[in-house]
């Protein structure tokens, strides 16, 4: 067990861990949370002696080891990526290496039995160690998790030091996965990553064998992952079960019994003091005040956590639009002897929100530039029509920022006729909040940079929107509230997003870019991968709450149904086109009947669900007491069941969650 006791970090005058104790057991899963500047990150540099504490023990098991994956990973050095992935591997090739020397030494003739017993035995046992660890598998191993990356074959060859800052981070990854440290503390694992090989990566946490602690502005990837999520706020954490949604409304509903017992507090302390006010002077109620007096010193201050301010942005109405707005002719473009596309003929109409996916370097930036007019077409045309206004957002746009301005005048620069007040709370959303504001934007970090360029975006009054990962360094909060924005934006939209649950909320078609071609589908993301999925043949046709098998490879996707004609998930275009609105006596029967058994599977979780809570606050009482502080073993064996009772839940609630939507969407037909 990883285990920190009474930690305190401070940094000058700041306290950013007063005295927290946490604990990771074995296969945990557990998200670490808090606002920008929480301390987050400083925790895990912390449990790893990265950052040295104040106070307190940090401490692991017998033979246990952590990892740690930072934001920043470089590699020096020419070696190729494959030997520097790959080397991570070596000390157990080296058992495989000592093991063949001790074999052959005791093979020598002329040797005394003693010392040639001795010798077969430390052989036996490094070869032992050698298949445990899977040495045999090292150069399949290291391959699987290369390809699982998104590093082609092509790749491996290339010097690890000549990637990009975040294929590098990405490299680091790679490196930790094949290490399989106890412990792994990753910040950020997800950024960079691609929506494929953010799947994958899923799939490979859910099945570590050692415990993980993970810092993710990814909500649907901790929704899908994590089993616990800790709050860091004001130097102290808060243990909250489930994953981030699940988070949010425990919090949520904390905070409002924590608001009604200070306001309950309040009143009462009060009114105390106004009895001490007028009394104080009267010998007949001299005990009576020194009561409350005393009381009034007891009494403990309630602490409401910080609560999210509520921010709403609106964009500025876009000009009038034409329809279409947009149309490509027979367009090519070639990097050298790279052809990315080729022959491309697709049309934008007004009100559309196209989504672009596809493996990294397949072309969906670069189709993004072609559109925008930052590079040409090297065969074919790109029309834009009379009207359309575009706003072009990428990273590499931060390098073009004022430096000499600050954030709010090169924020206000873009739009002239936007408040003071207006700007600040755009700015706030994306997380400058403060004297932030007058930070230069030459002092600016990258991530700070490319969140002014895109609110200077915002803000351009265009009707066509151009975005490549507009969601890179915000937080969840923040993506939320640009979401909610550009929901709300009436022009058009084409955008490049890793982002799951973004890309879903705003999507109403999807581009697919590879192999130099683009295929055109409509609906959101999800609804694409299900495409893919019953092309590929992993999922089939499936009655009414048949689980789709290998739910993984789709990243988890929730079983639902689509609306009230009792079309699954698992149909094709064609199903649903010609299913028939009336329905039968004799299929109305049927969904009535399974209803009632949803109903009854609902209330029968809802009960399990109970029980496990039951059963997890009386282990959390029984680790947290301190009888049992020095008793490794019991402790082990309670995070242990607590790990797997949490799994549990987390499937119990996925389950329960989804049959109360099924019979919410039910009821509203109904009462249609």
């Amino acid at each position: 067990m990883l285990q920190l006791q009474g930690v305190t970090v401070q940094l000058g005058d700041r306290v950013l861990m007063d005295r927290v104790d946490l604990r990771l057991g074995p296969k945990e899963r557990i998200a670490l949370v808090g606002r920008n500047g929480a301390g987050k990150s400083t925790l895990m540099k912390s449990a790893v002696g990265m950052i040295p504490h104040d106070g307190g023990d940090v401490s692991l098991g017998r033979g246990e080891d952590v990892a740690y994956l930072k934001q920043e990973h470089l590699v020096s050095g020419d070696r190729s990526l494959w030997d520097e992935v790959h080397s991570v591997l070596e000390p157990i090739l080296a058992m495989e290496r000592k093991a063949a020397d001790l074999f052959a030494r005791a093979a020598e003739p002329g040797l005394a039995e003693p010392e040639r017993a001795e010798l077969l035995e430390r052989a036996s046992e490094l070869h032992d160690r050698f298949q445990v660890a899977e040495g045999y598998a090292a150069d399949a191993r290291c391959g699987r998790v290369l390809s699982g990356l998104g590093f082609s074959r092509e790749e491996w060859d290339k010097p690890a030091a000549s990637f990009s800052g975040g294929k590098q981070v990405t490299i680091g990854l790679a490196r930790l996965l094949l290490s399989r440290p106890s412990y792994l503390l990753l910040d950020e694992p997800t950024n960079h990553l691609d929506i494929e090989t953010r799947t994958w990566l899923l799939h490979e946490l859910k099945v570590y064998p050692g415990g993980i602690l993970l810092i993710s502005h990814d909500r649907d990837f901790l929704d899908r992952l994590v089993t616990r999520t800790i709050e860091i706020e004001g130097g102290g954490l808060t243990s909250y079960s489930g994953g981030y949604t699940s988070y949010r409304r425990q919090r949520a509903d904390r905070v409002a019994q924590l608001l009604a017992r200070a306001e309950a507090q309040a009143e009462e302390r009060a009114r105390m003091e106004a009895f001490i006010r007028r009394f104080r002077a009267k010998a007949t109620k001299a005990a009576q005040v020194q009561s409350r007096i005393k009381m009034l010193a007891k009494m403990e201050p309630i602490v409401v956590p910080h609560q999210q301010q509520t921010v709403r942005l609106r964009f500025p109405d876009p000009p009038p639009a034409p329809s279409p707005m947009l149309e490509l002719r027979a367009v090519g473009k070639r990097y050298g002897d790279l052809e990315v596309l080729s022959e491309l003929n697709l049309s934008v109409y007004s009100g559309e929100r196209i989504l672009l996916v596809g493996a990294n370097g397949a072309g969906k930036s670069t189709l993004l530039k072609l559109i925008g007019g930052i590079e040409s077409a090297d065969a074919g045309s790109v029309q834009v029509m009379g009207g359309t206004r575009q706003a072009w957002f990428a990273q590499d746009q931060a390098r073009e920022l004022p430096g000499a301005n600050s954030v709010l005048q090169a924020t206000q620069a873009a739009d002239r006729l936007l408040s003071e007040a207006r700007c600040r709370a755009l700015l706030g959303a994306l997380l400058f909040q403060g004297d932030d504001v007058h930070k230069l934007c030459s002092v600016l970090s990258g991530g700070e940079k490319s969140r002014v360029a895109l609110g200077r975006v915002l803000l351009a009054r265009a009707n066509m929107l151009l975005l490549d990962e507009p969601t890179n360094h915000l937080d969840i909060e923040s993506k939320d509230i640009l979401a909610e924005a550009l929901e709300h934006f009436s022009g058009t939209l084409l955008f490049v997003s890793h982002d799951r649950e973004f890309a879903n909320r705003l999507a109403t078609s999807v581009w697919e870019v590879g192999q130099g071609t683009v295929v055109e589908h409509r609906g959101d993301l999800d609804a694409f991968l299900w495409q893919k999925a019953i092309a590929a043949g992993v999922v089939k046709r499936r009655g009414p709450g048949e689980p789709a098998p290998d739910a993984w490879l789709l990243g988890g996707l929730p079983e639902v149904e689509r609306g009230g004609s009792g079309i699954d998930l698992g149909a094709t275009e064609a199903d649903v086109e010609s299913a028939s609105p009336e329905l039968s006596w004799k299929e109305r029967k049927r969904l009535a009947s399974l209803r009632r058994r949803q109903r009854r599977e609902a209330d029968e979780l809802m009960e399990r669900l109970e029980e496990l809570e039951g059963r997890i606050a009386g282990l959390d009482a029984q680790m947290a007491d301190s009888a049992h502080a020095s008793d490794w073993d019991q402790l082990q064996s309670w995070s242990d069941e607590r790990a797997t009772l949490e799994q549990q839940r987390a499937a119990d609630w996925q389950r329960w969650e989804t049959l109360e939507t099924e019979l919410s969407a039910e009821d509203d037909q109904q009462d249609g």
